[in-house]
């Protein structure tokens, strides 16, 4: 199966302000998420994309419902294709 385009970076952008926003360590958040910190990690740089498990984990370790987090990266797709 192909790749979303921009799928992986307007994520990992969203990713990394919301944590940033709410002055977390990767360290931090990772726990918080449950997940490895070098996932989390490679989840910012937009080399990997996270199972759903991990998005609701994510959403939540940031005070955010999924569904939220999904349209913030949609609106961040839009966004980048503008650009």
């Amino acid at each position: 199966m192909e790749d979303y385009p921009l799928l992986n970076q307007a994520l990992a952008r969203i990713l990394k302000a919301k944590r940033e926003e709410l002055n977390l360590s990767k360290r931090k958040l990772a726990e918080a998420a449950r997940l490895e910190r070098v996932y989390l990690i490679q989840l910012e740089k937009g080399e990997k994309r996270p199972t759903v498990n991990a998005l609701f984990f994510l959403s939540r370790a940031l005070g955010m419902k999924a569904s939220e987090m999904l349209v913030a990266v949609e609106m961040e797709i839009e966004k980048m294709g503008r650009d």
